[in-house]
């Protein structure tokens, strides 16, 4: 599995092609299949969805690919700025505002494959080490369901590296990236689902209202003609 440590971002400039601001500044994070670099392009199955809905909105834009800590928190504070893709759960709601559906996935922990730890119920699971990435959906999920010493790293890959060190036993994370991580060879595999959840752009509360609507209109054009399916059947 490729994991992205630099900054990478994508500028798209109006029709007249000046140099200008942006209307609104794009953050994201190396979460594939959702998010993620490649030959030094953001792409995914959110990812695309986003520059589509940019494109077909008229609403240019600036894309940073960076750690989900620095991205969250930057959708959060300034005005015209979005996060994707983001898990929309009750904490998040009041947080931002929202244009989706870009996918749904499930929350899941994956364990390192061959291990022998196998939690039937959630309140089993408890009693195992599981870790995830700060800043990320699952620690709230995770705090949700009653789990207290959660082992927390700065980035996916890290969490990732410690479950397959033995480090911790298991790993939350969703449905979408364990196919991911799977189809490139990494020796991980479900051990418990936790819950459905849906992907979203999430947009600070400081952000235009009109640019929102725009955003969500052009999205529900892309589910009505099928682009949203074709796009998603790429990352399949």
């Amino acid at each position: 599995m490729k994991f992205v440590t630099s900054f990478i971002t994508v500028v798209a400039l109006g029709v007249s092609g000046a140099a200008q601001a942006a209307d609104v500044r794009l953050f994201t994070e190396d979460y594939a299949p959702l998010n993620f670099e490649r030959d030094g392009e953001i792409v995914g199955l959110g990812a695309d969805q986003v520059f589509e809905i940019m494109d077909r909105a008229g609403i240019t834009y600036e894309a940073e690919l960076t750690q989900w800590s620095r991205a969250i928190g930057q959708a959060e504070r300034r005005p015209n700025t979005c996060v994707f893709s983001t898990t929309h759960t009750p904490e998040r709601d009041p947080k931002f505002k929202w244009v989706e559906p870009l996918a749904s996935d499930s929350t899941i922990l994956v364990r390192k494959a061959g291990s022998d730890i196998a939690p039937a119920t959630i309140e089993e699971a408890r009693s195992y080490r599981t870790g995830t990435q700060t800043g990320d959906y699952t620690v709230g999920v995770l705090e949700g369901a009653g789990f207290d010493a959660i082992d927390l790293a700065p980035t996916q890959s890290a969490t990732l590296k410690k479950l397959l060190q033995g480090r911790i036993d298991l790993m939350a994370t969703s449905g979408s990236f364990l196919e991911t991580a799977l189809a490139d060879g990494v020796e991980i595999e479900e051990a418990l689902v936790l819950s459905t959840t849906m992907m979203s752009l999430a947009c600070s509360q400081k952000t235009d209202q009109a640019l929102v609507d725009r955003m969500q209109a052009a999205l529900q054009s892309m589910i009505d003609d099928g682009t949203q399916a074709e796009i998603a059947a790429r990352y399949k």
